[in-house]
C-alpha cells in the first residue's frame, strides 16, 4: 500500500477552511475549485452535489478499507460507490459539509483523495493480473506503490500544466494500457536485471495517440528518476496558457518526436544524478490459511459455469482469482439487503489476508489469492449480491464512463447505452460465451473516459441532427491487439437508440467467421471494417420525430434529448483558472465603467480593475496570496521591483494597499495603463509562463 504524505493533515485543514469560506462567500468559486479539484474532489452534474475520489494505486484496496469506506460513505449520506476506468473508488452524492469530515476518516484508514483531480498526477494503473499470472514478467505492483508514495508527497505533482497519467504493465503481450498514458513501463528482464520498457506521451482526448518508446530498457532501479525526469519536462515545457493543448503528447506535435525524445532524456541523465535509486520492495505474500469445506456447502448447478467464466488459476498451487461483476461500477449504498450482502463478501475474503481485492480498469473487483476450494462458498455469496454473475463474461464487463447522468462534460447517457447494450446481448441468439476477450467500450462524449480509443468496438457520445438534435455516437473498431499498440479507428456515426442492434449484428458476423481469426480486432482489420461500415450505413437515416420520437429521447431518459445543462469540465481545474477569472474581470469592469455616471461606482469598479491585474499573473510566480495586501505586496515585489512591470505604477499600487477608499477617479488613466500592460505580459508569455522581452 502507498504512504500517505506527510502534509496531508495541512490539506485537509486547508480545504476546510477554503470550503467554509467559499459557503460563505468570501472567496470565489473558482478559487475554492482550485483547490479542490487536485484534492480529489469534484462536483457533479447537479450543482452543489460532489464527489471523492480515493487514490487507489493499481486498484489495490484492503477488505478492511472496502469495509470502513462503504461505512463512511452511508454515515456521510452518500447513496452510491463507483469503481472507475482508473482503478479508483468515488464516493458520489455528497453535500459539501460532508466531504471535509470524510477526508479525515479516510487519512485513519490509510487512504486519501489527494491527487485524485486536476492537474496532478492521477491513479497509477497496474494490470489487473499482475503478480497471479504465469504469463508476466514480474509483478510491478510493488513499483507502483513506491512510484506513488514519491509522487503525491512531491509539491510539484500538483502544479503540472495539466494532468499526468502513469500505467504499468506486467508483460508485453498487453501493453496497451501503458501505450496510452503519459508515462508507460512495460516490465522486461535484460540481462538477469529487472527493468522496463518506457513509452512516453500517449493519451486519449482530442488528438489521441499511442506513446513514443523512450527506452526499450531501463534497469528498475532507475524507475523514480524516469519518472521525475518526465515530470520535471512536462512543467517546464508543457503549454499552461492553453489547457487544450497541454497533455505531454502536445510537445511531441510542437517539437517533433526525435526533439522531445532528446529532451526527456536529457532531463534522464540529470534526474540520475540526484533523485533517489528504487530498491526493490517484497511482494505482499499471500496469507497462509488452511481452508475447510463447510459440510453445508455443495456446489449448485450454476457454480461450474460461473467457475469457467470467472475463476481463474493463479500461478500459485491452490489459489484461484475471481471476478466480480457491478454494473457500471456501481456499488448501491441505499439498499440494506444489497450492502449487507457486499459486507459479508467482504469478510469472508478478509480471511485470506489483505492482498485479495483490486478494482479493474473494466469498473469490476477482482478477489485474489482465494483456495480453490472455497470458491463454492465464494458463489453462494456472490448469488446475494448480484445475478449477473449467471451471465457470460461480456455482459459484465462492457465499460461505460459515468456521462451525462453526473458528468458536467456528458453529452450522452452512456450507462443506460450500456444497459441497454446488455439487454439486447442477452436476448440474442449469440453464442455469448465465445466473445469472452470482446472489448466494448462507451464513453458519453469525445473524452475517453470509457476507454473507446483502445476497444474492439467503442463509441463516443456527440449530438446529431436532422430537423432536430437527438443523441449519437461516433464508431471506433479495431484496438485490441497485443502484438503492437495502436488507437482505433473512427469509422462513422450512429444514433443511440441503433448501437445494441447494430453491436448484435456486427458480432453475429464476426462469430461465422471466429475459427479463422485471432480475434475481434483481428477480424476488423482484415475485411469486417469494410462489414461495420457497410452496416453502419443502413442506420445512417433515422425515422422523423412524428414517425418515432424514441430516437429522439436518450436511453434511460424521459425528457427530450439536449445538452443545455452541459457544463464546464472540472477535470481540468487549476491555479491557473484564476488568470482567466480576473482577465475577465478587468474586461468587464471597464466594460461597465465607459457607461457609469456614480463617482462612487466608479472608484469601485477602478479598485477592482487595480486588484485583478495585480493578482492576475501571480500564480505564474508561484505566489499565493493570503490577505489583500499580500496581493499588491506580492506585486510589488514580484513585477515592479522585478523590472517586468515599470515602476511608475508601484504609488497607484501602494495607494490601492493602503486605503481601499482612496479616490482611484484621479488615477484612472494609471489604472488602465496597468491592465493593459499585465495582460500583454500575459499575452507574450510563452508556454511555460515564462515572460518575452523581460526589460
Amino acid at each position: 500500500m502507498y504512504k500517505l504524505p506527510d502534509t496531508l493533515t495541512e490539506d485537509i485543514v486547508k480545504l476546510g477552511i477554503l470550503s467554509k469560506d467559499y459557503q460563505d462567500k468570501k472567496i470565489e468559486t473558482v478559487q475554492f475549485k482550485a483547490y479542490r479539484v487536485p484534492m480529489g474532489i469534484y462536483e457533479q452534474r447537479k450543482d452543489e452535489v460532489y464527489m471523492v475520489r480515493i487514490r487507489t494505486t493499481g486498484g489495490v484496496i484492503y477488505p478492511e478499507q472496502l469495509l470502513q469506506v462503504i461505512d463512511i460513505a452511508r454515515r456521510h449520506k452518500s447513496d452510491l460507490l463507483h469503481i472507475t476506468t482508473r482503478q479508483e473508488i468515488q464516493i458520489q452524492n455528497l453535500n459539501l459539509e460532508e466531504v471535509e469530515p470524510i477526508l479525515y476518516e479516510l487519512q485513519e484508514i490509510g487512504l486519501s483523495s489527494k491527487g485524485g483531480g486536476g492537474n496532478t498526477v492521477r491513479n497509477i494503473l497496474v494490470s489487473v493480473n499482475s503478480g497471479v499470472t504465469e504469463e508476466e514478467v514480474f509483478d510491478t505492483t510493488p513499483h507502483a506503490m513506491a512510484l506513488t508514495t514519491k509522487l503525491i508527497a512531491e509539491f510539484d505533482s500538483y502544479l503540472l500544466p495539466r494532468k499526468l497519467k502513469i500505467a504499468f504493465s506486467s508483460n508485453d503481450q498487453q501493453i496497451d494500457y501503458a501505450a496510452i498514458n503519459d508515462l508507460g513501463l512495460i516490465a522486461k528482464v535484460k540481462d538477469g536485471v529487472h527493468g522496463f520498457k518506457v513509452y512516453a506521451g500517449g493519451g486519449g482526448g482530442a488528438k489521441p495517440t499511442v506513446g513514443w518508446v523512450l527506452f526499450e530498457f531501463i534497469p528498475e532501479s532507475e524507475l523514480f528518476a524516469v519518472a521525475e525526469a518526465l515530470k520535471k519536462m512536462f512543467s517546464e515545457h508543457g503549454n499552461r496558457k492553453n489547457k487544450h493543448k497541454a497533455r505531454i503528447r502536445y510537445i511531441f506535435y510542437k517539437l517533433g518526436e526525435a526533439e522531445t525524445l532528446r529532451l526527456i532524456r536529457g532531463y534522464y541523465e540529470e534526474a540520475r544524478k540526484t533523485t533517489p535509486k528504487y530498491a526493490p520492495e517484497a511482494v505482499e505474500a499471500i496469507h497462509p490459511f488452511t481452508y475447510t469445506v463447510p459440510k453445508d456447502i455443495t456446489p449448485d448447478q450454476d457454480f461450474y459455469p460461473w467457475k469457467k467464466r470467472y475463476a481463474l488459476a493463479q500461478k500459485q498451487k491452490g489459489y484461484s482469482s475471481v471476478l466480480v461483476p457491478f454494473t457500471s461500477g456501481n456499488i448501491p449504498l441505499d439498499n440494506a439487503e444489497s450492502v449487507d450482502a457486499v459486507e459479508k463478501l467482504l469478510h469472508f475474503v478478509s480471511r485470506f489476508g489483505k492482498n485479495t481485492l483490486r478494482f479493474t480498469p473494466a469498473q469490476n473487483i477482482q478477489l485474489r489469492n482465494i483456495p480453490t476450494a472455497a470458491l463454492p462458498e465464494l458463489h453462494l455469496l456472490l448469488k446475494d449480491i448480484t445475478a449477473d454473475i449467471k451471465h457470460p463474461v461480456l455482459v459484465n464487463t462492457i465499460v461505460s464512463c459515468t456521462g451525462a447522468d453526473t458528468c458536467r462534460l456528458g453529452i450522452g447517457l452512456s450507462k443506460g447505452l450500456a444497459a441497454a447494450v446488455r439487454r439486447k446481448l442477452l436476448s440474442s441468439a449469440l453464442d455469448l460465451d465465445k466473445l469472452a476477450d470482446v472489448r466494448i467500450r462507451i464513453s458519453g462524449c469525445p473524452n475517453s473516459c470509457g476507454q473507446q480509443l483502445w476497444a474492439d468496438i467503442g463509441f463516443s457520445g456527440k449530438v446529431l441532427r436532422n430537423d432536430r438534435v437527438y443523441p449519437g455516437y461516433q464508431v471506433y473498431l479495431a484496438a485490441n491487439r497485443k502484438d503492437k499498440p495502436h488507437l482505433a479507428e473512427a469509422v462513422g456515426n450512429i444514433s443511440a437508440r441503433d448501437i445494441p442492434e447494430f453491436l448484435v449484428r456486427l458480432l453475429a458476423s464476426y462469430l461465422k467467421v471466429q475459427s479463422r481469426h485471432a480475434s475481434l480486432t483481428d477480424y476488423l482489420e482484415k475485411n469486417g471494417k469494410k462489414r461495420a461500415v457497410k452496416l453502419l450505413s443502413e442506420y445512417a437515416e433515422i425515422p422523423s420525430f412524428a414517425e418515432d420520437k424514441n430516437y429522439y429521447f436518450d436511453w434511460g431518459s424521459e425528457a427530450l434529448f439536449s445538452v443545455v445543462s452541459r457544463g464546464v469540465a472540472e477535470c481540468s481545474t487549476g491555479l491557473f483558472d484564476m488568470i482567466d477569472v480576473d482577465s475577465n474581470t478587468i474586461r468587464t469592469s471597464r466594460a461597465l465603467l465607459e457607461k457609469e455616471k456614480d463617482p462612487e461606482k466608479q472608484n469601485s469598479l477602478l479598485y477592482d480593475i487595480l486588484y485583478s491585474a495585480s493578482r492576475m499573473l501571480l500564480v505564474t510566480r508561484g505566489a499565493e496570496p493570503k490577505t489583500t495586501p499580500d496581493t499588491f505586496n506580492l506585486f510589488i515585489s514580484h513585477f515592479i521591483e522585478s523590472g517586468l512591470v515599470g515602476n511608475k505604477y508601484l504609488p497607484v499600487v501602494e495607494l490601492a494597499r493602503d486605503n481601499k477608499q482612496a479616490n482611484f477617479n484621479l488615477h484612472k488613466e494609471t489604472i488602465h495603463a496597468l491592465s493593459d500592460t499585465v495582460i500583454e505580459l500575459y499575452k507574450n508569455m510563452d508556454d511555460s509562463l515564462q515572460f518575452k522581452n523581460v526589460s
